[in-house]
């Protein structure tokens, strides 16, 4: 069950970035619980609010960029709800398909048999084009990077990002806005500046600091089978 918090909530639980990464092995090693089935929950409490904001918009249809790791992973899974809800979705993959790996590659195979149309290092121009023109969208959901990002973000993915913040269209980031830094609120060169972001377990700490307020939006916390004695314990 999802549960939405305010975005200055007294009560929400905040993580950073090393809190969180730790929260995530922990529920693995000490709990058993596979990070396949965290990966499945978020992507698909990801879909729940997406298909929320799209009964809204009078387009349907929705474009989801994804990067190679679990962060795209996430995006995946919530492409293909959507596509079972028989939403018109376009996946645009930033990276080779070589960088993708473990549960995201799962995911990403699975969408690959649904025959989902999935676009990889799609060019500023080929998003420029009106056959994908993304005013045209009732939805952006950025799941390009997550909290394991640590670097300026530079090059073709700092141009899409740019795009996408210049189209007219909501957009639902995954667990952090990409470019983000989920501890400190700092950007890292460029950052999504997002309409929704559901954050996945818990808020972040880099939320509610320096760039933070400005990007996050509408901040939506929800449940993903992270056991509540660790959230409670802030590992």
């Amino acid at each position: 069950m999802s549960f939405m918090c305010a975005k200055n909530g007294d009560d929400v639980i905040r993580l950073n970035a090393r809190q969180s990464k730790i929260l995530d092995q922990r529920a693995q090693n000490e709990y058993g619980i596979p990070g396949l089935i965290l990966m499945e929950n978020a992507g698909l409490r990801a879909f729940e609010i997406a298909y929320k904001i799209l009964k809204r918009r009078k387009s349907k249809s929705v474009l989801i960029f994804c990067g190679p790791g679990n962060n795209g992973g996430d995006g995946f899974v919530a492409a293909r709800h959507l596509l079972n809800h028989n939403v018109k979705v376009r996946v645009f993959l930033l990276s080779g398909r070589d960088n993708i790996k473990g549960d995201a590659l799962l995911n990403y195979r699975i969408l690959q048999n649904l025959g989902a149309r999935i676009i990889a290092l799609p060019s500023v121009p080929y998003l420029r084009n009106d056959r994908v023109a993304l005013n045209k969208a009732g939805l952006i959901i950025d799941a390009i990077f997550g909290i394991g990002l640590n670097k300026v973000i530079g090059g073709g993915i700092k141009d899409v990002i740019a795009e996408i913040n210049r189209a007219d269209v909501p957009v639902l980031s995954l667990d952090v806005p990409s470019g983000l830094c989920a501890s400190t609120g700092k950007v890292f060169g460029c950052c999504i500046a997002a309409h929704t972001t559901v954050a996945f377990g818990a808020a972040k700490t880099g939320f509610y600091k320096a760039e933070g307020p400005k990007k996050v939006g509408k901040l939506i916390v929800v449940d993903i089978s992270l056991p509540r004695d660790l959230l409670k314990a802030k590992s």
